[in-house]
């Protein structure tokens, strides 16, 4: 039986946040939600550079992380009273006390190693003698949760003290460490982290392509201890396919809207610069990045450099002031339905050395033909993100446990009733669907200065035939 002494608490009070409303709140998450390390999600916008586009997302992490400790809550809650649910456990996969208060302080902190920018920067990040400068924002745990200060315990204590539960145990859960029972259920399809994200992103945009039946979707949940992991029942089938649909939709038009990518792509060419000149360290870098908030850094980063010698400052001071790169020219690495991308453009999401080389080329040849002065940074490469943004493999993993008589293979015998997703037949949202939807989205794409749009399309083919002749091996 699972305890309730914990998933069921209230001390009295609520916090009242955008989508779900009054949340009620125990003394063990007030003594973290008032935590100065916790806090600091207030500083750390939810999207990033997604304000330049929609000016209502200002979200923070902070709200965010709360409303994924709400939605895990509920789905523990849903877990525990439902019968059905608690006769699928078994001794590998069970949700007790502990478990129960584990999963919720994950779900609480999962985030809590954010910085501003920290998708930007994880995802094709700045480079030094080789090697990404800025960390993974779950290799992060460990450095926020046992941070001390004069005035306050860590978060670290409080979870030893007042959660009951090991501190180390929840960074691993976070970090998603190999043979944790429990790490699907912080990270992956059905995971409270993606069905926050997608209805606080779309309402904070003010655009209608994030909803999703949450309350059907948690009643459908079900343990399936085999994968160890949430199933659905039949009645999940539709809110299921609201979110995925829900996150193509968000993808293509907020996630990876070209406004967004395009100060991305001009922010790591800048730091990038600054580096490899070394004017700044590393260190100095990721220090200043991991301590700051959102609306500081760039400014904090700006007066640390030396404006005078760094010819690279323009690209800041144009993320600053809104006058961003234009779009010169845009291919799709898939094409005619190919399943398999072009390497070539791909590659350049990782090779960071060749993909600076060839803007700098790029200048170079454009400057010479138009007799015009380029410095080498006025023409950038934006490669398609590497990403599976569908979690495609734990898709096709998910399975369905059918409870109506017209799809129970044997009655009585519940556990072994567990069917594929993909091979449930009842969803035309099966992995290999999902998949036509993420090589839609991805795009090759050039910027440039507004000045050189022109003069870089009058090039295309050429342009073209350069990174694809010295693309990245």
């Amino acid at each position: 039986m699972i305890s309730d002494s914990f998933l069921f608490r209230s001390d009295g009070g609520f916090i009242r946040l955008p989508i779900w409303g009054h949340i009620p709140l125990n003394t063990p998450l007030k003594k973290i939600l008032s935590h100065p390390t916790f806090l600091r999600l207030k500083g750390i916008r939810q999207l990033s550079f997604s304000q330049q586009v929609y000016p209502g997302a200002t979200h923070t992490r902070f709200e965010h992380s709360i409303g994924v400790y709400h939605l895990m809550k509920l789905i523990l809650q849903r877990i525990h009273t439902n019968p059905l649910a608690e006769s699928l456990q078994n001794d590998r996969f069970f949700f007790d006390d502990h478990s129960c208060r584990l999963l919720l302080s994950a779900a609480l902190l999962h985030d809590i190693g954010h910085y501003p920018h920290a998708h930007v920067l994880e995802e094709q990040a700045p480079v030094f003698r080789g090697k990404p400068v800025f960390t993974r924002h779950e290799s992060l745990v460990d450095r926020f949760l046992f941070e001390t200060s004069d005035h306050f315990p860590s978060i670290a204590d409080t979870l030893h003290d007042e959660w009951k539960v090991d501190p180390h145990e929840v960074a691993a859960l976070i970090r998603g460490e190999s043979g944790n029972t429990y790490k699907k259920l912080i990270s992956g399809t059905l995971d409270p982290d993606k069905m926050d994200y997608l209805m606080r992103d779309a309402h904070h945009c003010n655009i209608p392509y994030g909803n999703i039946d949450i309350e059907r979707l948690i009643e459908s949940f079900v343990p399936d201890p085999e994968r160890c992991r949430f199933a659905i029942t039949e009645k999940g089938i539709a809110p299921l396919e609201s979110l995925l649909f829900a996150k193509y939709m968000m993808m293509r038009n907020v996630y990876w809207h070209h406004t967004s990518r395009t100060f991305s792509v001009m922010l790591r060419r800048f730091l990038q610069d600054n580096i490899d000149t070394c004017m700044i360290t590393p260190h100095t870098l990721t220090e200043l990045f991991y301590s700051n908030s959102d609306d500081r850094v760039l400014y904090d980063l700006e007066h640390l450099l030396p404006s005078e010698k760094n010819p690279a400052g323009s690209l800041l001071e144009r993320i600053q002031q809104r006058k961003i790169y234009k779009r010169a020219i845009i291919r799709t690495p898939y094409l005619n339905g190919a399943k398999k991308p072009i390497d070539w453009m791909m590659a350049y999401a990782t090779d960071h050395e060749r993909r600076k080389e060839q803007e700098i080329a790029l200048c170079t040849m454009i400057a010479k033909r138009h007799n015009i002065d380029l410095c080498g940074h006025e023409i950038l490469i934006d490669p398609p993100s590497l990403k599976d943004i569908f979690d495609y493999d734990d898709l096709r993993e998910l399975c369905v446990f059918p409870t109506k008589q017209e799809h129970l293979q044997s009655p009585g015998n519940h556990q072994k009733n567990y069917i594929s997703f993909d091979e449930f037949g009842e969803s035309v949202f099966r992995s290999d669907f999902i998949l036509a939807f993420e090589r839609y989205t991805k795009k090759f794409r050039i910027v440039c200065r507004e000045d050189l749009t022109p003069l870089v399309r009058q090039h295309e083919e050429e342009i073209i035939g350069m990174l694809e002749a010295k693309g990245p091996a």
